[in-house]
């Protein structure tokens, strides 16, 4: 009977994690990544920083500006949510902002579909709310592991077309 209640307790304590497919994964080309979900080293398979070596507990490092061969991509924050200092690599990334034309990549999407070039398209298709203030926007979100898991999707205001998809970005916080 024991046993029975260790194991139950502890398959109870594995199922309560949040999966990375329930957070937005971002991708381009043949890469992913999802804020919220994925820490540091998975970050440095794709992209460059540069980091300290370890990160405070309880702490944040904000804006830190990420290349992709050796391209300005964006900006991204890292947060350790432990009581104790970790090595950067094991601090998660909680938010990115990505300028999409920067790189160039064929393809751009989230969860799996692709964007189309509109912002207003993108949002119905996510069921967003589209935003018409000095330019174009879209935000939409849910909750995943009791965080608020948000994306931003921006037009291009300097372009004759400030509809066409410029940068998006996602956080959880």
């Amino acid at each position: 009977m024991k046993k029975l209640f260790l194991l139950l307790t502890a398959l109870l304590l594995c199922s309560c994690s949040a999966e990375r497919e329930e957070y937005y994964t971002f991708s381009f080309d043949n890469y992913t990544i999802a804020p919220g979900y994925d820490d540091v080293e998975y970050m440095r398979l794709v992209f460059k920083v540069e980091l300290p070596e370890t990160l405070a507990a309880e702490s944040k490092l904000e804006n830190q500006e990420v290349y992709f061969w050796d391209k300005y991509f964006g900006l991204i924050d890292i947060e350790n949510r432990t009581k104790k200092d970790v090595p950067i690599e094991q601090a998660k990334i909680s938010k990115m902002i990505l300028y999409l034309d920067n790189i160039g990549a064929s393809r751009y999407g989230l969860d799996g579909r692709d964007f189309d070039s509109s912002v207003k398209a993108n949002c119905d298709y996510y069921g967003g709310q589209y935003i018409e203030r000095n330019g174009y926007a879209c935000a939409f979100g849910k909750v995943v592991d009791n965080r608020e898991n948000v994306v931003i999707l921006y037009g291009d205001i300097l372009a004759e077309d400030q509809d066409q998809l410029h940068h998006i970005e996602i956080y959880v916080k």
